[in-house]
């Protein structure tokens, strides 16, 4: 990252942190004689959380005969890493509220997200490589939930720089991250890792959110996992599933062999990505709720 960029990110005050919750979340999914008594005693301390996890496992997620109703039977049903996982990720969605005057629709940039986690999704069931089988759903899906977190990072705190980053995109037809860097020396993908690193986001996800537009940079132990990312991220960027803003897309030219998927099963990974999205309205009304909620509060930094 340019050091003079990496300066200004400092210089950020009042940079939102994670709720106190995911850390401690985070540590009882690490420790193996963490119980649920523990876990679900952490949720309770913080009832949005709580009542998230609750929705998301009376979704398509997690069928079951009955209708959950208490954090014990969630976490049974969803298991503790998925329960890390769902709870950090709409964490995410309240933790930056919209921007007022922001030129990337928030709403649109949240749609391109959870599109792209279900992708990483759809490309995984295609793919044949040797350990494709060792990533759990919830694992593919938040690689892909976070991947563009930086924008985040740009858009909010330097509102007008990355108005104007956007603008030459669209106007030069050149992808977003080539964009960022002639504006500001760096790019979303180093953003979001900085970002994450403050956050301590696992290593699998900071890999993912580092390379994901340039996978053959990825640590070896994460190659996999960021090459699914990166398919997925230029399948939802052609077929304009929501919008990261974009105005171009480019894919790796090993892409579909390192991943052992033909190029033939483009239009059925996109449509099953498409069908596959229902079981992501959950997440879809969450970022219309936080939008929702954010109207009367939201401001924006402008550096």
């Amino acid at each position: 990252m340019d050091s003079a960029f990496r300066d200004r990110l400092e210089q950020i005050d009042k940079l939102p942190t994670l709720p106190v919750v995911i850390n401690k979340l985070d540590q009882a999914v690490q420790d193996p004689d963490a119980d649920i008594r523990q876990v679900t005693g952490i949720i309770q301390d913080d009832p949005s959380i709580m009542a998230r996890i609750l929705r998301v496992a009376n979704t398509v997620f997690y069928t079951t005969e009955r209708r959950i109703s208490d954090l014990r039977t969630a976490v049974v049903v969803m298991g503790l890493r998925s329960v890390h996982n769902i709870a950090l990720s709409t964490a995410v969605f309240s933790t930056f509220p919209p921007t007022e005057g922001a030129q990337m629709d928030r709403a649109a940039f949240w749609k391109h997200s959870i599109y792209t986690a279900t992708a990483t999704e759809s490309v995984a069931s295609f793919a044949a490589f040797e350990g494709q089988s060792s990533y759990r759903r919830d694992e593919l899906h938040l690689a892909g939930l976070m991947h563009d977190i930086g924008k985040i990072v740009l858009e909010q705190f330097f509102h007008r720089d990355f108005t104007r980053a956007l603008e030459l995109s669209r106007s030069e037809g050149i992808p977003l991250c080539f964009a960022e860097n002639r504006i500001f020396g760096s790019d979303h993908t180093q953003v979001g890792v900085w970002l994450g690193d403050k956050w301590n986001l696992s290593r699998e996800i900071l890999e993912t959110v580092r390379w994901h537009h340039h996978p053959e940079g990825a640590d070896p132990n994460f190659h996999d996992l960021v090459r699914l990312c990166h398919l997925a991220n230029h399948l939802t960027n052609s077929e304009a599933l929501g919008d990261g803003g974009d105005h171009a897309s480019y894919m790796h030219e090993t892409a579909f062999s390192d991943l052992g998927i033909s190029p033939e099963d483009w239009e059925d990974i996109a449509e099953k990505t498409r069908l596959e999205s229902r079981n992501s309205q959950i997440l879809l009304e969450m970022v219309a709720d936080e939008g929702n909620q954010g109207k009367t509060s939201a401001h924006a930094v402008h550096k």
